[in-house]
């Protein structure tokens, strides 16, 4: 594609031309470079959408793809508020979406982040595809807001043994120790779960935390132990 090529067509196809490069990643680097310029300079949604697609792709070459996305993300930034509903529409159909909630923690705050993430969390229910779930649950885990503490407790029921672990690491990070410790010592005495992993990084939170078992929650754990740890009293420890 020569360079006068971007100049015909009308604005439509200079427009798809650019969205198309910018992600290409067999075109030069100056070339996607210039593209991204264009696309932040249309600053059209569907731009936007383009500069987005290049968190999409990643170049083999790890320090230049770095600095590209870096490039993207302060043009996004420099965008302002009118990426803020792009980057909400195409982090849900999209995975890599750990820099673009970078751009709208900085436009809007953390809470925007967290509502984002939770709604995205909402939209995963095929069970066979458990990955960005479990990456959604991860970068939860770097916030405190009380509404994590309400929704994620359901996921440490998951299919994915890999959802339910990051499920913990997310409660985990939470303020509401209370609320975090019912949760996790009823996922501990659940008979049903068969990772041993996960129960031991429970049982390492409740005995670093000095958290007690009670009830029917401490006769199941101490009848069923992670392997390697025993209860004493109300009170959890390695074997």
């Amino acid at each position: 594609m020569g360079f006068l090529d971007f100049f015909t067509g009308g604005a439509e196809g200079q427009l798809k031309r650019h969205v198309k490069r910018v992600r290409n990643l067999n075109a030069q680097a100056e070339d996607r470079q210039a593209s991204a310029y264009w696309l932040a300079e249309n600053g059209s949604e569907e731009a936007i959408f383009g500069l987005l697609g290049r968190f999409g792709v990643t170049y083999e070459q790890g320090m230049k793809d770095a600095q590209e996305k870096e490039l993207i993300r302060d043009l996004l930034l420099d965008l302002g508020p009118k990426v803020v509903e792009p980057i909400k529409k195409w982090v849900r159909k999209n995975q890599a979406f750990a820099i673009p909630l970078q751009v709208l923690e900085e436009i809007e705050g953390p809470g925007a982040v967290v509502d984002v993430l939770l709604d995205m969390m909402g939209r995963e229910v095929d069970p066979f595809k458990p990955e960005k779930k479990r990456q959604i649950l991860i970068k939860l885990a770097e916030y405190q807001d009380p509404r994590i503490t309400e929704r994620v407790p359901a996921l440490l029921h998951d299919f994915d043994e890999g959802v339910r672990y990051a499920a913990v690491e997310a409660l985990l990070a939470q303020e509401d120790e209370a609320a975090v410790r019912a949760e996790l010592a009823q996922a501990l005495a659940n008979r049903q779960e068969e990772s041993n992993r996960l129960r031991v990084r429970i049982a390492e939170a409740f005995q670093n935390r000095g958290w007690k078992l009670e009830g029917e929650q401490l006769e199941a754990v101490r009848e069923r132990p992670p392997v390697g740890w025993v209860v004493e009293g109300d009170r959890i420890k390695p074997a």
